[in-house]
């Protein structure tokens, strides 16, 4: 819940504290706790309350179980909390988290499955006219049936059944009417003003007591509910206005309008000159809320309420407006539209009346008698159904005639609004104030040519080429550019030439919020970029370049902190340029596509369809101008360039266009339309545009529960992700790019300092490796669903152990590529050296660059940009089209004849684990969700970190905790993926050691924190039962199949394994020995020539020296993983820390075996998908087997450990022999087991890893 509070910005208010003081670990608490949140956030709670709403319901979804009945509820209140965040406080940082939960809900689950309807019926569209009923229908009634009636989600769920009833009543289809008004009477009863949907249910009980009432004429009681909901719906309006909702306007629409409609229902029985004045006040304040295209909803309505005012006043002037507005609608309607009959009735009513009215002599009460029943036919049965407020027929819709409400001010009495004239305020963003709007007719302007990029400073050219180009943004890259620009700035220099470099420096200051992700670094691109137009005269030929530059930024910036005036400030200036350049010129385009983007964004604040019609207009001619841009010779490769660049650029604007302008039209229908991804244009775009559309698409193909879509769309991001996170970056920038890059960028927010806790919770969050595989699960494509997390799992690695790799097959047929191949990764690892801090040391790449350091990073960046080159150079050799990309599924298949490999995907959209075998990838369901898994992951570290010296209670509850978390993984894990692989029975005893079957896990996300090879029954009474993963198979651990098939190419070990290093400092409390001269005694006893590094001689560069020629290594000495950077975890020597990098940077062709029992060696906490720790470290290295701890082991077991593995591993001739390892470690741990029975924290934590 912290997690989730924090990325909101969410505070713990008494409020909060109070809702949240009751919900404990009883699931019972859980939807109280989230219903009084929910109530106190739509009165005076605010926004903090529904974030924690959203993080109860959120916890509930994730630590219940799987057939809690309470599930249907929980995932109803999750969207309902969402569906206030994002209606009333327009926060929409939770939405694609809710929607990833509520898409997870109905995986493995049957259509008819409470919980796969209350997760998927409301977040469909509503359906269309005439459309066969939905497949979910009868199980939504069933769902919304069975809530109590108290529930808060119930009355929304019988609105829309309601609705939905009432479109198939307008298509003609009766079979459910009954049921409509009946669901529509239900949700009305159970709404109170203060609920979120009050106005919405309001109006839909409107509607129903309507129809009814066209049926019975004579019920009065239809009117008065009609005439009692209309009321509601008003009420809830002010309450909603009141208590901080920005938008209303839709909502205030329909409520005036169905009032309006009640009023006018209620005329015909109780005639009254008030009842038609309010009627008509109440249907101008729709006319002021609702958009201009309002589907001839007021043109039907107020001619009638027009007459029946002439009906008291006698006025000849309504009865004349009255035809007039009946004849434009007339005009505007097809000829075969439902509406002409009613509207030939109502202008013949109207037209008797005006004759009646001339020639009656009496006026008052005697009118009524004699005329009265006039009103009926010109009342009743001419008003569109209210109903399509909220589901629109189509679009376009028909246009109310007249330019608008004001210009019928005189003849309705309406006054003209005191705000219509305001103009914007022009504060912006941050309190400053933004200077003045541009002064009028610069000169024109041309594309880059390449007379404009001649002379430009290195760094400046590079970060040019890497944001229009294929290459890629290095954040080391950007300050030197930003000096750079600066300096030749300073010089002399023409004005077009100026205005071309000044547009560069805007673009170069505001690529550095992509790494930053802080609003601060935008606020200064656009303050710099105001200055610098301040000294550009504006007839200059750039000076319109350099504006839009400014103001695409300055949109940007407005649309991160949602402030109307900077959006408009930045649209109006735009627009200024667009029109002052040739239109569908080149620079005309540059222009005009953004400007669509800032204007629809404007109109979508100000709820203006104008603005949204004309951003439309505007997209259309972009595309055709695109297609035909004039070009000189000297200017057609960039504009070639320019053309590839900008498609994929208009596409997406152009569907950011079309979704505000049905946003401001009420247009609900546009989920049905295909989401706009090309990934065949998208390769134009830089890699990083590439990932990220790709991820976008990813994750609306998600909410539109589309995986085919989803599984494309995570293919494409997959494989940009490698050229995002470049190997020419250095080692900090490509492991916070590849953070932001799989777990998702973090929401940008306004002010504040920045804090970690912003990051995705160190054990939970999303990974768009498991999210890629879970979906191509969910669309049926198992094999790719390997390949995919293979992908998009240890890339750091990956990259790591390329420059590492084997070649000796590709020296057999192409020795000079081979010969190529290893210099340049000796190359590759040279240049990354030199820019990284002393061994020991923390990084310091932040600091000032000076001349050598820029020279190094161009290096490290033409060292990379050739590593790239050879590569697909080999690739294109006969026989080498895979060379050293991640393992297809038949290579996966192929590296499982030692035994089986499983992959654990644990994704919120599902958990599986994919068993591969040389037969096959195998798929098993696990019923586990990954907040389950982070939960148990939390409590689990938790009880084992209970050491010895703690009270004997508190060691005996953590002990339980221990073998309870063990059971589970048993039951819901390991024992379905051990009888999936033919792991059915236990290892009878006396079993050779090397006929032990094996088995490597590769687990990802929070699962990588549990002791897989330990799960299993293990309490003293169910021992004999062999229900536990030790009594069945030795299990090995490794981060990929790709690391796996690394270390198996490595060369097997000469005779003995050795030389052997043993590196021992003080492991007991207040600098004690400890057990580390034990440990260290019991290798040498048995290994004889072991040399140590003690003591103050265990320094960091004496040890990296000793690795180069050890073959085995043994570290007796503290470690510790760094939860907030895995790459700083570190061993503890005599002068520093031996760290991640330092290990990882060696390389270490004659390494066999290390041993790093130190704690925490095997974990991490940040990137669990990137096993950025100790013991990964040294398989990259080149150790190929690993022994470490997954948590702080005993010293004493740890002694025996060491002793028992080199007995088991040494061969009688002397020395080792570490091909057995993993069994030998897996024989251990059952003695240790057998000797350790009653506590699982001291024999558990040792792993193997490898080969």
């Amino acid at each position: 819940m912290d997690r989730v509070l924090v990325r909101c910005e969410a505070a713990w208010t008494p409020a909060v504290e109070r809702h949240l003081a009751g919900a404990g670990e009883d699931p019972e608490s859980w939807l109280p706790a989230a219903a009084g949140l929910l109530r106190a956030s739509w009165s005076e709670g605010g926004r903090d309350c529904a974030v924690a709403a959203v993080a109860v319901m959120e916890y509930a979804l994730d630590v219940g179980e799987r057939q809690d009945p309470r599930r249907p509820r929980w995932t109803l209140h999750l969207w309902l909390s969402e569906r206030t965040l994002a209606r009333r406080f327009e926060d929409h940082r939770l939405s694609d988290d809710v929607h990833h939960h509520l898409a997870a809900q109905a995986q493995g689950r049957p259509a008819d499955d409470p919980v796969a309807v209350a997760a998927s019926y409301l977040e469909e569209p509503p359906p269309r006219h005439f459309a066969p009923p939905r497949p979910s229908l009868p199980h939504a009634v069933r769902l919304a049936e069975g809530l109590p009636a108290d529930d808060l989600v119930r009355p929304c769920l019988l609105a829309r059944l309601a609705q939905a009833a009432f479109i198939r009543l307008e298509s003609r289809d009766t079979s459910t009417s009954a049921d409509a008004g009946r669901w529509a009477d239900a949700a009305f009863t159970g709404i109170t003003t203060d609920h979120l949907e009050a106005g919405l249910v309001s109006c839909t009980a409107v509607h129903a007591a309507l129809v009814r009432f066209r049926d019975r004429p004579s019920d009065t009681r239809c009117v008065q509910l009609a005439l009692r909901a209309g009321r509601s719906a008003l009420r809830a309006v002010e309450h909603a206005r009141r208590h901080g909702t920005r938008r209303v306007d839709d909502e205030a629409a329909s409520a005036h309008l169905q009032f309006s409609l009640a009023l006018t229902a209620s005329l015909p029985l109780h005639p009254d000159g008030e009842v038609v004045d309010e009627a008509i006040a109440q249907l101008e304040a729709f006319r002021a809320c609702a958009p201009p295209d309002d589907h001839g909803v007021y043109a039907g309505n107020m001619p009638g309420l027009l007459g029946a005012r002439a009906f008291f006043t006698g006025s000849d002037a309504d009865l004349r407006r009255s035809d007039e507005l009946w004849a434009a609608l007339e005009r505007d309607l097809p000829a075969d539209h439902a509406l002409r009959p009613h509207i030939a009735q109502k202008r013949a009513a109207c037209a008797e009346m005006g004759k009646m009215l001339k020639w009656l002599p009496v006026k008052g009460a005697g009118l009524l008698k004699f005329a009265g029943p006039m009103l009926g036919p010109l009342l009743t049965g001419v008003q569109l159904p209210p109903i399509q407020m909220f589901v629109p027929p189509g679009r376009p819709g028909v246009r109310s005639p007249g330019p608008g409400p004001q210009d019928f001010a005189p003849l309705t009495g309406v006054p003209r609004s005191a705000s219509a004239d305001a103009g914007p305020d022009r504060t912006g963003a941050g309190g400053f104030v933004w200077p003045p709007g541009p002064p009028a007719d610069p000169g024109p302007a041309e594309p880059a040519s390449a007379a404009d990029l001649d002379g430009l400073p290195p760094d400046v050219a590079a970060v040019r080429g890497a944001l229009l180009g294929d290459g890629v943004t290095d954040p080391r890259r950007l300050p030197l550019a930003v000096d750079q620009v600066k300096a030749v700035l300073a010089g002399p220099l023409p004005d077009g030439r100026r205005g071309f470099v000044a547009a560069l420096l805007v673009h170069v200051l505001a690529a550095q919020y992509t790494f930053s992700e802080d609003p601060d670094d935008l606020e200064r691109a656009v303050r710099c970029g105001d200055e610098q137009l301040g000294l550009l005269p504006p007839a200059s030929p750039r000076y319109a370049e350099l504006l839009c530059a400014v103001e695409m930024h300055r949109h940007a910036l407005g649309t991160l902190h949602q402030d109307e005036a900077t959006i408009v400030r930045a649209c109006d200036a735009l627009a200024w340029a667009v029109g002052r350049m040739p239109e569908m010129s080149a620079s005309w385009l540059g222009c005009a596509i953004p400007y669509a983007h800032a204007l629809a964004t404007a109109s979508c604040l100000r709820r203006d369809v104008a603005g949204t019609q004309e951003a439309l207009r505007l997209v259309e001619l972009a595309g055709r101008s695109l297609e035909a841009l004039p070009g000189r010779p000297e200017y057609s490769p960039e504009l070639a360039a320019l053309r590839e660049q900008l498609r994929p650029a208009l596409a997406t604007v152009a569907e950011l266009v079309r979704r505000a302008h049905d946003d401001v039209t009420g247009y609900r229908y546009g989920d049905d339309e295909p989401v706009s991804w090309n990934p065949a244009a998208e390769r134009a775009l830089p890699p990083r545009a590439r990932f990220e559309n790709a991820r976008g698409a990813l994750g609306e193909a998600v909410e539109r529960r589309d995986w085919g879509l989803a599984t494309d769309a995570a293919e494409a991001a997959l494989e940009a992700l490698p050229l995002v996170v470049s190997q020419a970056l250095h080692r900090d920038d490509r492991q916070a790019v590849l953070r932001a890059a799989l777990l998702g960028r973090r929401y940008p927010v306004p002010a504040g300092p920045r804090r970690t806790a912003e990051l995705p919770d160190r054990l939970a969050g999303t990974s768009l490796a498991r999210t890629a595989c879970a979906v191509a699960l969910a669309a049926g494509r198992t094999e790719q669903a390997a390949a995919l997390l293979e992908q998009g799992r240890a890339v750091l690695m990956g990259q790591d152990l390329q420059a590492r790799s084997d070649v000796s097959d590709l020296a057999a047929v192409h020795p000079s590529a081979a010969r190529e191949f290893t210099a340049l990764a000796r190359r590759m690892r040279e240049t990354e050296t030199p820019g990284a801090p002393a061994a020991g040391q923390p990084p310091a790449h932040d600091a000032a660059h000076g001349p050598g350091e820029a020279a190094r990073i161009r290096d490290q960046h033409a060292v990379a940009d050739e590593w790239q080159r050879l590569l697909a150079r080999i690739r294109g050799l006969d026989g080498f089209a895979h060379f050293l990309l991640p393992p297809s599924a038949e290579q996966m298949r192929s590296e499982a004849g030692e035994g089986p490999i499983v992959l654990i995907n644990i994704d919120r959209l599902r958990s599986d684990a994919l068993v591969v075998t040389t037969g096959g990838i195998a798929l098993v369901p696990l019923d586990v969700t990954e907040g389950r898994l982070a939960h148990t992951a939390r409590q689990f570290l938790t009880a084992v970190s209970v050491g010895a010296g703690e009270p004997r209670p508190r060691r005996k509850e953590a002990a339980a905790t221990v073998f309870d978390i063990l059971e589970w993984l048993w039951d819901t894990i390991a024992e379905p993926v051990l009888r999936t692989a033919g792991l059915t029975r236990p290892v009878p005893d006396g079993t050779p050691r090397a006929a032990v079957p094996r088995l490597w896990w590769s687990a990802s996300g929070p699962l990588a924190h549990l002791p897989l090879h330990a799960a299993g029954h293990h309490r003293a009474d169910a021992l004999g039962d062999g229900r536990s993963v030790l009594d069945r198979v030795a299990s090995s651990y490794t981060p990929s199949i790709r690391a796996l098939r690394h270390a198996r190419q490595a060369p097997k070990a000469g005779r003995g394994a050795g030389p052997y290093l043993a590196v021992r400092r003080p492991t007991g409390a207040d600098g004690q020995e400890g057990a580390s001269v034990a440990e260290v005694a019991a290798m040498a006893r048995t290994l004889g020539a072991v040399r140590t590094v003690q003591g103050a001689d265990a320094t960091v560069g004496r040890v990296l020296g000793e690795l180069s020629s050890a073959a085995t290594v043994h570290f007796a000495c503290h470690g510790l993983s760094d939860a907030e950077d895995p790459s700083r975890s570190h061993l503890e020597l005599a002068d520093g820390r031996l760290g991640v990098r330092d290990v990882a940077r060696e390389h270490l062709p004659h390494a066999q075996l290390a041993v790093l029992l130190a704690c925490h060696t095997t974990r991490t906490d940040r990137l669990p998908d990137e096993a950025i720790h100790l013991t990964s470290a040294f398989q990259t290295a080149g150790y190929p087997q690993v022994v470490g701890a997954l948590w702080e082991a005993t010293d004493l077991v740890s002694v025996r450990l060491t002793e028992r593995l080199y007995r088991a591993v040494r061969t009688y001739g002397g020395g080792l022999d570490v091909t057995g390892t993993g069994r030998a470690v897996h024989e251990i741990v059952r003695e240790l087991r057998k000797r350790h029975a009653g506590s699982p924290r001291v024999w558990a934590p040792y792993v193997h890893t490898g080969r």
